[in-house]
């Protein structure tokens, strides 16, 4: 269910950090599903992927789950690419976006 709200300027301070808030949830949500659906499909355990990127278990398991902050770009790289995925970063802003590296 969404929220939608016409004029973002009736809304409360509280209000739009709350809202701010479950937007980052959503987002947090989504990359978790993303990353673990994306080793599933490709068939295999937070043990196995670990081995072949030589990271800990725990650290794939804290990617998966959103915690993505500490993370570079090139241990995302290389987590997609085990499964014979691309990473693809994009930069947006208000309906335009540029597609970075």
């Amino acid at each position: 269910m969404g929220f939608a709200c016409a004029d973002p300027e009736v809304l409360t301070e509280a209000q739009r950090e709350a809202v701010a808030e479950h937007q980052r949830r959503v987002q947090s949500e989504s990359r978790r599903l993303s990353l673990r659906a994306l080793r599933e499909e490709a068939e295999l355990s937070q043990v196995e992927l670990a081995t072949v990127l030589k990271l800990s278990v725990d650290r794939i398991a804290r990617m998966e789950t959103g915690d993505l902050d500490r993370v570079q770009l090139a241990t995302l790289r290389r987590y997609a690419e085990a499964m014979g995925a691309s990473l693809q970063v994009k930069a947006i802003r208000e309906g335009t976006h540029a597609e970075l590296g």
